[in-house]
């Protein structure tokens, strides 16, 4: 008897969309912070290490071998190596993003560093060697322009043109990725995904045993005036922040005031969102 011949591309049609919009918002944040190469190198190291703990907890007294770390992670042997020592590297700002990648060859090249003092020389914009446009072209790729990266350089106030405009010099080495108010929302924003995801890989694993499910719920509506926005963002931040204080009571009422091998973390969290786009808002 012939097999029935399924259509793969099918049924995973689900799966994409679902984790398309789970990737979109990190991809949004990433964007003009990270450059794309470094968040994927990233992921990968990540999907490495995860992959070896998901294999570590299905079998906590066998080996991992490098075989069954290849077929989960659709890598070969030498990749997994790689990204495995690329998830203990100390990251600067130079392997995220190719403005600072700029700033650091500039530092660090002869071709564009005095030779006398190691330090970074005044360069010509345009021009085939030693140049502000050759740097460019070695630190950031061809694709990218040397007027690209001037105008943003320039905008960032890292470097500065002479009178002429034919000439220009780094003026501050450090290329600030984010903002410094950023920072704290950022690493808020790391706490509340990661909590978000504990939830959700509870919650999947509980379809098929007999783990306790962890609450996760959202409310929406697509049917508030315009005119009302300011109201209702307003009086559910109210409601947000008075669930807040009794849950914080509540949890406080229940420690016992240190942290040992009998304590576990607990938590709950809450957000406020809105859209103007009907359409799209939960599909991206």
């Amino acid at each position: 008897m012939q097999a029935k011949q399924t259509h793969p591309e099918e049924d995973v049609s689900w799966l994409i969309e679902a984790v398309s919009k789970m990737i979109r918002p990190v991809v949004r944040l990433a964007v003009g912070r990270i450059s794309c190469n470094a968040l994927v190198v990233l992921i990968r190291a990540i999907y490495v290490a995860e992959a070896r703990a998901h294999l570590e907890a299905q079998n906590p007294d066998g080996r991992v071998t490098r075989s069954a770390l290849a077929l989960l992670c659709g890598m070969d042997g030498r990749a997994i190596q790689q990204y495995e020592e690329a998830n203990e590297k100390n990251y600067s700002a130079a392997d995220l993003c190719s403005e600072a990648a700029i700033l650091d060859l500039w530092q660090s090249d002869e071709d564009f560093t005095d030779p006398e003092t190691r330090e970074p020389r005044e360069l010509l914009v345009h021009g085939p060697q030693g140049t502000f446009q050759r740097l460019v072209s070695r630190a950031a790729g061809r694709a990218v322009t040397a007027q690209t990266a001037l105008d943003r350089l320039l905008e960032s106030r890292n470097i500065a043109l002479n009178e002429t405009g034919t000439h220009v010099r780094l003026i501050d080495n450090d290329f600030r990725i984010t903002a410094a108010n950023e920072k704290r929302v950022m690493t808020a924003a790391g706490v509340s995904f990661q909590s978000l995801g504990r939830a959700i890989e509870n919650n999947m694993r509980a379809q098929n045993t007999n783990l306790p499910r962890w609450l996760q719920q959202d409310r929406w509506t697509f049917q508030i005036p315009k005119k009302r926005l300011a109201v209702v963002r307003s009086g559910l931040r109210e409601l947000l922040l008075a669930n807040i204080a009794d849950i914080e009571a509540f949890l406080e009422a229940e420690e016992i005031g240190a942290v040992s091998t009998e304590t576990v973390g607990v938590g709950a969290g809450w957000y406020y969102w809105e859209s103007s786009d009907q359409t799209g808002a939960l599909a991206s």
